[in-house]
């Protein structure tokens, strides 16, 4: 059967440019095919080092699930399936593989990633919006947009300012780790250059490179961050001498300030210096010596002749996504993992030098596409979703031989926690992409209500709150505002607007959603956190470890009430499609499985499963989402 909805999205998407630099030569998908058919030679080549044959390919329902689950992070929809499993086209692979990345689902998909890995948090301060909302919105927006890696890192590391301004979210990185600027800047190097300084924060590191000076001497980079005009707001508090300050109208008022506008806020790009720690025990410095700073690798810069730049941090940023060689290697490492399920070398965060890896023509081949890209991370996971390498069937004879396993087809593995909340979604929603979002707005939120509405947003309140260099000056106007608050806050605005900001307060979307939508991370007891979501307070902190509260979940928690009880779920829609119980049961296996049953699982459902009663149809995808099949990625 050729004639279905998908097919034509999936002949649309074989031309359809995949993102704003798809114009270019190099982007072009006669470009990315060859691009493909490069790697795959490389690849080819380790096997005949090793006098192995190179793998088979999986066939179309493994090949449709591992797209679906890798690209766009959960199953395919029994329609979605249907229409691949039935095309007779040489080059459906291929169009699929342009449909996902075209899908929001991949974007879902990546935005979870990206959330994992800079332990991006929903965490208002004392239910304010502090600087999360903002910061969350940038991530969303960047990966939306296909932002390139190299820009988004050099915003995160360079930004400055009011996260609430338009744009400028970025400035929540640093502040995610505030009053922790050192280990801010592990997390760092470690996420964007795969070099581990932990150790080095106290001592020189017994087993790498890295010495004590060697940290001090980055730190200098980021140090010298701050609230802007965190002070003021200080002194403007304590002129006030009622004990009880914090518990009246005007008290409320100066710490929802606190909250929600100066500790989002980054007042300056670095100081380019900073002091030794009094307890520092090495001959090249002393104790509270102020140095300057200085890079260890690449292209070096110095920044200890002047006093202070004022820049040290965009020229920390410059040196390292412009002239630091690890940088387009752990990127090229942390996609080839995304996509083929192995890093190429591990750790996946670990730079490896090319010549101590299984292929380095492979490896400089991939730094330089990557860099040829324009650091376009979805191009560039389209080269390797296009080649016969993601598509090799598990091969235990290669890896015994000595072969990687980043080469052997992917591993047989559990979903992650996202991946089996956004499957069961699927399951659930006839399209799970199209659900509820995250809601941003720059609407004034207080206490819990709009205020202001069409007369001032949260940036130009910021704005307004930060340019105040005279306590007395913020006293009189903190108090103005409140009155503002109180006399034309909730009323403030026409009635459509007022209830427009009542439904676009920024934060995760509630109810059934996909995993990117929802509160980052879910609370404690979430199917999500049972699974093993991160809870984002170390990178790759996630899990796919079983447990006894992932079993009753599946048997009698979320998945009974969410998918098997409910008569509403998309997954029923077999039933409606199929004409014969055969056919019923066929759609079913389409749906949670992504293939046909063969003939022996039909036999035996005829035979003593399926007697045409919903019920005996329930205890079919009971089974069926109960399996290590459905649960595991192939």
């Amino acid at each position: 059967m050729k004639s279905r909805f998908l097919y034509t999205l999936l002949l649309g998407s074989l031309a359809a440019p995949l993102s704003a630099q798809s114009s270019k030569e190099l982007n072009s998908p006669a470009a990315l095919k060859k691009a493909a058919y490069n790697v795959d030679k490389y690849v080819a080549e380790i096997f005949r080092k090793k006098k192995l044959p190179v793998p088979k390919v999986v066939d179309d329902p493994t090949f449709l699930r591992r797209s679906f689950l890798v690209a766009a992070g959960r199953i395919p929809t029994l329609e979605e399936a249907s229409s691949f499993l039935e095309i007779d086209d040489a080059a459906k692979r291929e169009m699929l593989t342009g449909y996902l990345l075209q899908s929001d689902g991949y974007r879902s998909h990546m935005q979870n990633y990206v959330f994992d890995l800079l332990r991006a948090k929903d965490d208002n301060r004392n239910g304010g919006q502090a600087y999360s909302a903002p910061y969350m919105n940038f991530i969303s927006e960047s990966v939306g947009k296909n932002a390139p890696w190299n820009q988004f890192a050099h915003n995160l590391i360079s930004a400055k300012g009011i996260a609430w301004e338009e744009g400028n979210g970025a400035v929540g990185y640093y502040i995610r780790d505030k009053g922790m600027p050192l280990d801010n800047l592990s997390i760092t190097m470690q996420i964007f250059t795969g070099e581990r300084l932990e150790c080095a924060q106290c001592h020189d590191s017994p087993t790498n490179k890295w010495e004590r000076m060697d940290f001090y001497e980055l730190a200098a980079f980021t140090h010298g961050q701050g609230e802007m005009n965190g002070g003021v707001w200080n002194k403007a508090m304590r002129t006030y001498d009622d004990e009880d300050f914090r518990r009246s109208d005007i008290g409320r008022l100066f710490y929802w300030l606190r909250d929600n506008i100066h500790y989002g806020t980054l007042g300056d790009q670095g100081a380019g210096r900073i002091k030794l720690p009094s307890d520092y025990q090495y001959k090249d410095g002393d104790p509270g010596e102020m140095i300057g700073g200085r890079t260890q690798f690449g292209k070096r810069i110095r920044s200890s002749d002047r006093r202070d730049s004022g820049k040290s941090r965009e020229e920390f940023a410059e040196w390292m996504t412009k002239d630091n060689p690890n940088f387009d290697y752990i990127a090229v490492n942390r996609m080839w993992e995304r996509v083929m399920g192995s890093p190429l070398t591990y750790p996946v965060d670990e730079y490896v030098k090319p010549e101590k890896t299984a292929s380095p023509a492979l490896v400089n081949y991939l730094t330089r596409l990557m860099v040829d890209l324009n650091y376009d991370l979805k191009a560039f996971q389209n080269v390797l979703f296009l080649t016969r390498t993601f598509q090799f069937a598990a091969n235990p004879k290669a890896f015994e031989a000595g072969v990687p396993q980043a080469f052997n087809g992917r591993q047989l593995e559990r979903m992650s926690a996202e991946q089996m909340w956004d499957s069961l979604v699927t399951l659930v929603a006839e399209q799970p992409d199209k659900l509820a979002k995250r809601k941003f707005s720059n609407h004034i939120y207080y206490n819990n209500k709009p205020v202001l509405v069409g007369q001032k947003t949260m940036a130009q309140l910021s704005k307004e709150v930060v340019a105040i260099e005279d306590p007395e000056k913020y006293r009189e106007y903190a108090e103005n505002l409140l009155q503002e608050f109180k006399s034309g806050g909730s009323g403030s605005g026409d009635k459509d607007m007022m209830m427009m900001a009542s439904k676009s307060r920024p934060g995760p979307a509630k109810g059934i959603a996909r995993a990117s939508e929802l509160p980052a991370p879910a609370p404690a007891g979430h199917f999500l956190r049972e699974f093993g979501q991160s809870d984002r307070e170390l990178i790759g902190a996630s899990t796919i470890e079983a447990n006894v509260a992932q079993i009753l979940e599946i048997m009698n928690g979320h998945v009974e009430k969410m998918v098997v009880a409910n008569k509403g779920a998309s997954v029923y829609d077999a039933l409606k499609k199929g004409t014969t119980e055969a056919d019923k049961a066929r759609y079913i296996y389409y749906a949670i499985l992504s293939r046909p049953p063969s003939d022996a699982e039909m036999n035996m459902l005829m035979r003593d499963v399926i007697d045409g009663s919903t019920e005996s149809y329930q205890n079919l995808v009971s089974a069926l989402v109960q399996t290590h099949e459905f649960m595991f990625v192939q």
